[in-house]
């Protein structure tokens, strides 16, 4: 009976490719996904010319050595993302990941099924969500709004403290960066800033927005709507899709989106680990 060959994982920690071949070969496998490959293409991208401490796992096939079954880039104790192919062989850089141990990891519906199925034996999920990938072409020559100043800040970090404090989390930001990279948009009433929108990960074909925040005393008068039909126009003016990542039990915000004209092209999932 012959021996079962199992498919060849690689890493590299903190390195370049071994060939230039192997980077385009990895680069256009990402793209051919890139709905899901947002944010790992750019920490990908990253990871050849910074020098951070991460892992590029990558699985091949053993019988086709340049067909991929997996990328993964890790942060050691911090995020991991990966995109896994459709076969049952996806779970043993599965295995690898968690040897990591990174506190969060983002990939897709079928790294959730292989993740819950390994994290049993190698750490417990403490805290995981499935969210829609949603995305928008459509103009809004009409849409008002504009993009921070420098003299916003003030209200910038206001709104950095609400929002952390509603959503439970403990994001900080370089504002005066932020700003001066044009990477928010936001909406005034009253003589103030009202809502707020956040410009994230860019590539050639898409730019993910994400942070949108109405402050209490604005909410449900359309003013988050008008701040993303800014931003979406910004976008699409230049060629490229917006694209958004909403919880898929946040049914308000999924009507709006669908009503803005925005479609659902695939869901992503994300987990917090403890080993």
């Amino acid at each position: 009976m012959k021996n079962k060959i199992e498919p060849k994982i690689e890493i590299v920690v903190a390195g370049s490719l071994t060939s230039q071949n192997e980077y385009q070969l990895i680069s256009q496998w990402l793209d051919s996904q890139f709905y899901h490959s947002l944010g790992i293409t750019v920490f990908f991208e990253q990871m050849q010319t910074v020098d951070v401490q991460s892992h590029l796992l990558r699985l091949y096939d053993s019988k086709t050595p340049d067909v991929l079954l997996g990328v993964a880039v890790v942060f050691a104790g911090g995020t991991c993302f990966w995109l896994p192919a459709e076969t049952s062989m996806a779970r043993l850089l599965c295995t690898a990941i968690l040897g990591f141990e990174p506190r969060r990891i983002v990939t897709t519906s079928i790294g959730r099924d292989l993740l819950r199925s390994a994290a049993v034996e190698q750490a417990l999920l403490v805290r995981d969500y499935n969210q829609w990938i949603m995305v928008c072409t459509r103009r809004f020559p009409k849409a008002s709004g504009r993009m921070a100043r420098p003299s916003d800040i003030t209200r910038l970090v206001e709104y950095q403290l609400q929002y952390n404090e509603e959503r439970s989390v403990e994001e900080t930001s370089d504002w005066e960066g932020l700003i001066a990279q044009e990477k928010v948009a936001v909406y005034e009433a009253d003589g103030q800033i009202v809502s707020i929108v956040r410009f994230g990960i860019e590539t050639s074909r898409l730019v993910s927005i994400g942070g949108t925040y109405t402050f209490p005393d604005y909410r449900r008068q359309g003013f988050a709507e008008r701040v993303i039909e800014f931003a979406v126009d910004r976008i699409v003016a230049t060629g490229r899709t917006a694209q958004l990542i909403v919880d898929i039990d946040n049914t308000p915000a999924v009507e709006l989106y669908r009503q803005m004209g925005f479609e659902c092209v695939g869901s992503s999932y994300v987990c917090y680990p403890e080993y």
